[in-house]
């Protein structure tokens, strides 16, 4: 406005503005004469803007605070957690860690650019994990995923890169552009010996043989995610008698589930689940776990289908924490007579516990964790109409055989636990 008032000072004026900003690098002269094609063919128009939507929610976010730790979803700060705690294993090494949050990259509060690597380069080493970030449907990133450093940049990067169990993941799609992508991207990553790529054990190697390639699944490490070397603190609630632990994922329910009328007949059969075992006496308590705020929907909608008299009396709502500790909340699950869970670090950190975890399947993950834990007959699809009567059936013999199936489990655990302390 400044410019344009000076300007006018001096007899100059104009008919149009273009504000050009720089953090639209991919931006070509064929946007800008598209903008202003539409723009003049409406007469009623008198400015445009041009917008994206979001990869990734802002509410489901991270911030580095003052003493430089991560803030964030429970999930992925157990994945952290359990991270340190492996490398704490290695005796004859000392780790000091600066956390970067990539989500500040996609709020642009930085970038991928060459300051990017040049604090990198800074370092003895990069580790990216924590995620799902080799998700295959972001098109507009130079990488295909929600790792957006372009290939010409991260060859600049001269210190080994880690890339540490992350999630390749298909279930929102896998865009033929994105996968080119990164194939691409992994070319150059791949290329150079100093250089790991890790998947984790969510069907991540499958989905790479897929989509990417078998030369390319080939040279990538499988392991399993480190929230199973999450480590158990006091817990976060005293409760008296034995309780079920519930995870309910409330985000994403048009991919989770086939229509509405499937996800509130879901609700509704685990409702008369959940209050059959506590009129038989089973559990004495409900205990709804949310990992991230969209999980309060979830509960809520749950809660609104039960008798209010064990809504007031037999339920609780465990607090929905973040931040460093917020990993507090898997001691929930490893006081669990039995767990229910959808998301895959609540059915994974149950497991990690040894406590007996019926996943709820509504998304590939899930299936996929189970399948690859030799654990497939716990794993029930919650889109099909006799899966209630497979989870009460599937409950009764956990229940009743509880401490064969509680070695069952703490087996699983302990070589997800091998497994991974042999990969750190």
């Amino acid at each position: 406005m400044h410019a344009l008032l000076e300007m006018e000072k001096q007899g100059e004026r104009f008919d149009y503005v273009v504000l050009l900003q720089p953090t639209s690098p991919a931006r070509s002269s064929t946007h800008i004469d598209a903008a202003f094609s539409q723009m003049l063919s409406d007469q009623r128009a008198c400015s445009m803007i041009s917008v994206s939507q979001l990869d990734h929610s802002p509410f489901k976010a991270f911030v580095i605070n003052e003493e430089g730790e991560l803030n964030g979803i429970i999930g992925d700060n157990a994945n952290h957690a359990g991270f340190y705690a492996g490398l704490a294993r290695l005796n004859h090494y000392s780790f000091g860690f600066e956390p970067l949050e990539i989500r500040e990259f996609y709020w642009q509060l930085r970038a991928f650019d060459e300051s990017f690597v040049e604090r990198v380069n800074s370092y003895d080493m990069l580790v990216v994990g924590g995620g799902n970030y080799f998700e295959l449907w972001v098109e507009h990133s130079p990488t295909g995923t929600s790792f957006m450093l372009a290939p010409e940049l991260f060859k600049q990067i001269k210190v080994p890169v880690l890339f540490n169990a992350l999630g390749v993941d298909p279930g929102q799609g896998a865009s033929e552009q994105a996968c080119t992508r990164f194939r691409f991207f992994l070319d150059h990553v791949l290329s150079d010996p100093k250089n790991m790529v890790s998947i984790r054990n969510d069907g991540s190697l499958e989905a790479l043989n897929e989509y990417i390639g078998s030369e390319y699944a080939q040279q990538c490490i499988w392991t399993p995610d480190a929230g199973c070397f999450v480590p158990c603190s006091e817990p976060i609630l005293h409760l008296e008698g034995d309780y079920l632990a519930v995870n309910l994922a409330g985000d994403m329910l048009d991919q989770r589930f086939t229509d509405t009328d499937s996800y509130t007949r879901f609700l509704s059969g685990l409702v008369k689940l959940l209050e059959r075992y506590l009129n038989q006496g089973l559990v004495q308590q409900i205990v709804l776990v949310p990992h991230i705020f969209r999980d309060l929907r979830a509960i809520s909608d749950l809660l609104e289908q039960m008798d209010d008299a064990f809504r007031r009396r037999s339920v609780i709502v465990a607090p929905l924490l973040h931040g460093p500790g917020s990993e507090q909340i898997f001691s929930l699950y490893a006081g669990a007579r039995l767990s229910l869970c959808t998301r895959f670090h609540a059915n994974l950190c149950s497991i990690a516990q040894g406590t007996p975890t019926i996943g709820l399947v509504n998304y590939r993950q899930i299936e996929k964790l189970y399948e690859e834990m030799g654990l497939s007959e716990f794993a029930v699809a919650v889109n099909e109409e006799s899966c209630f009567e497979t989870i009460e059936a599937l409950s009764e013999s956990l229940l009743s055989a509880a401490d064969t199936k509680h070695a069952l489990f703490n087996q699983k655990a302990n070589q997800a636990r091998k497994e991974y302390a042999e990969y750190i």
